[in-house]
């Protein structure tokens, strides 16, 4: 049985659909292209694909990676032409590739984009000293709910990097590199609500994934 390593783009009109729609959207492509998917046994078979970590709602993406088994051998880039013909406006295969092993197994961090506004007393200047701020300290905690209920977690074990990249106006675009997965992480919505606890006028305006890579202890390692 081979697989199948695809990279795909999330764009803005599909932000909004939920990681569970993705996948919906994702099977229905493989069924429409007639792609040799291989199925699970049992009483429900299901298309045997496994999708890297989700980004959540409003996030965009250049680097979602799924994992998907043949039946029988595919040519990628017969299946990145087919896959394509058939996906909605605003997820797009980038590459695919054949893999052995766990592929996504490897990466364990992402490098994010993150564009803002400053509003009020707010000035790119003030955004770039609370970003120090937040590399610098022992600690930052944000709130999570879930299930109703709310936690609050230290995500600086998993901020890798971070820093103001481009200032035009009272605009900013920062670049944030976080570690991600099962075991602990963080998400760049974390960030933002760190981020916005020392600059309260700040508009986030869009967060898109710029590349999945690996990291080993607590500085980053080559992109993958």
């Amino acid at each position: 049985m081979s697989r199948v390593l695809l990279k795909l783009s999330k764009g803005d009109k599909v932000k909004y659909i939920s990681h569970l729609d993705l996948i919906r959207a994702f099977e229905l492509a493989l069924r429409r292209a007639r792609i040799p998917v291989a199925y699970s046994s049992g009483f429900n078979p299901r298309p045997r694909m496994s999708f890297g970590p989700a980004i959540g709602v409003g996030v965009t993406s250049d680097d979602e990676r799924i994992v998907v088994e043949l039946a029988s051998p595919e040519d990628p880039s017969d299946i990145l032409e087919k896959l394509n013909s058939q996906l909605p406006d605003g997820m797009e295969l980038l590459s695919a590739e054949a893999v052995n092993g766990s592929p996504l197994a490897g990466p364990n961090a992402s490098r994010f984009q993150i564009a803002a506004v400053c509003g009020g007393e707010c000035s790119p200047a003030a955004v770039a000293r609370a970003v120090e701020q937040l590399m610098e300290s022992a600690e930052v905690r944000v709130a999570r709910v879930r299930e109703g209920k709310t936690k609050e977690v230290d995500i600086r074990p998993f901020l890798l990097q971070a820093d103001v990249t481009e200032c035009e106006g009272r605009s900013v675009v920062l670049n944030v590199s976080l570690r991600l997965g099962d075991s602990g992480g963080a998400r760049p919505q974390d960030f933002v609500q760190a981020l916005l606890r020392l600059v309260p006028n700040l508009t986030v305006g869009r967060i898109h994934r710029l590349s999945q890579f690996r990291v080993d202890g607590k500085a980053d390692s080559a992109e993958r």
